[in-house]
């Protein structure tokens, strides 16, 4: 895929936009070359305070040890879910970033499972 040499301003159109200088490797710029990575289809609007919508693509990686507040990809009793990661003072919960949607706070009995740390999100823009 082509880019330009230089960012392109959200206002007006750049005539520089014209002067492409090499192209871009969408699989090697997402990483998605690693084996460690894997893309995600995002189901529902619990993210969305971070901007990632219902359908976008998330890119996971698996090796990055998850920090509190990163997003994650988890496993919470057999269920995939996509949340911000909370720890701290030996509390453990997934925060969502809709108040319409609850945390999720880990009962007794209950499994978590970080799958990986979501790295890019893939957009796609009504046209």
């Amino acid at each position: 895929m082509p880019r330009v040499e230089h960012s392109t301003p959200a206002g007006f159109p750049s005539p520089a936009a014209d002067f492409e200088t090499q192209r871009v490797d969408l699989v090697e710029q997402l990483g998605l070359n690693e084996p460690s990575t894997f893309l995600a289809r995002v189901r529902g609007l619990s993210m969305i305070g971070k901007g990632i919508d219902d359908g976008d693509l998330l890119v996971v990686n698996r090796l990055i040890e998850a920090k509190h507040g990163q997003t994650v990809v988890a496993v919470v009793d057999n269920e995939l879910t996509c949340k911000t990661l909370y720890q701290r003072g030996g509390m453990v919960k997934l925060q969502a970033a809709n108040p319409d949607f609850p945390d999720i706070l880990l009962k007794d009995g209950q499994t978590l499972v970080i799958w990986g740390v979501v790295v890019s999100v893939v957009k796609r823009m009504p046209v």
